[in-house]
């Protein structure tokens, strides 16, 4: 893959806007999570916002971040998955997906804790916004008022991708993910089993950056079933795309909305013009951001 492929080059030409200082959380495993809070002056609303896999909140997401806060009163937290970027725990992997899924409820409480007057949204970008499906799946989860789903990556089942790819994003060991399956889910989930073609010379210069994860961290930020899924969401949600996606048919992830019943009336849908998979990084906070302030003037 190239440096140009997957828009590194856009993302990076952006400019430079301020990446908020790490700070951290103490998971209910006793795992140090990092994330960076994002806050204006008089916030009116929060979001919790998650990278993409084998990212971190320092790989783009400091645009939204920034963004959000400096334009829409928003507190923003780009938190890092465990084992990515800052946060501790072995690279790339989980002990198993649930405690993925207990980590994005410890960030939630902090935020309460910080700001217990604003409504909170829950969200993220590709695998991330992957994650925040799963977590909206969860009987326990705790409640938010929205779900911004941006550039989602929505597993295997969604037939999203684009077909034939010359330089695929991630190389998949489908072997391992058999593996598990007949185990039962009691073997295998530390072997890695998704391979991200990342630049060679990005992977040198960012240490943050994760070049493989296991299956109990792909279970974790994989919608298996994203038609029911989203079927099942009982909160509105933005879900947006890149028109340039290099990975997924903007035409396939949008019609997922029209599952979503009863909220959809109060979900907003649509592409961000001229972006691609990661420029649409830079450009999200001028779709998420009124959507932000509609819900909560409406709210």
């Amino acid at each position: 893959m190239s440096e140009t492929s997957f828009s590194f080059r856009e993302l990076s030409e952006a400019g430079k806007v301020t990446l908020a200082a790490p700070q951290s959380l103490q998971a209910t495993d006793g795992v140090r999570l990092s994330y960076r809070r994002y806050t204006p002056t008089a916030p009116r609303a929060a979001v919790l916002f998650y990278h993409g896999g084998g990212a971190h909140s320092g790989a783009g997401y400091q645009h939204i971040g920034n963004g959000l806060q400096t334009k829409f009163d928003t507190v923003v937290y780009t938190p890092d998955i465990r084992g990515h970027g800052n946060s501790e725990g072995p690279r790339g992997d989980a002990p198993n997906p649930e405690q993925v899924w207990e980590d994005v409820t410890s960030l939630i409480k902090q935020i309460r804790a910080d700001y217990p007057c604003l409504p909170l949204f829950l969200g993220g970008h590709s695998s991330g916004a992957g994650l925040a499906l799963n977590y909206a799946s969860q009987p326990n989860h705790e409640p938010v008022i929205g779900y911004i789903f941006l550039s989602p990556q929505l597993g295997f089942r969604s037939q999203t991708d684009r077909p034939a790819q010359s330089a695929p994003f991630a190389k998949v060991d489908t072997s391992a993910f058999a593996a598990y399956v007949m185990s039962r889910g009691t073997a295998h989930g530390h072997d890695y089993a998704v391979k991200f073609n990342y630049p060679a010379e990005l992977l040198k210069a960012d240490p943050g950056m994760v070049p493989a994860i296991t299956v109990n961290m792909s279970m974790a930020l994989t919608p298996l079933s994203p038609a029911e899924q989203f079927a099942a969401l009982n909160c509105p949600f933005g879900l947006w795309i890149g028109s340039e996606d290099e990975l997924f048919v903007p035409e396939k992830v949008l019609a997922f909305a029209d599952l979503a019943g009863s909220v959809r009336s109060r979900s907003q849908v649509g592409t961000i013009a001229g972006a691609k998979h990661l420029s649409a990084l830079v450009k999200a906070r001028e779709t998420i951001g009124p959507w932000i302030t509609s819900m909560v003037n409406d709210k």
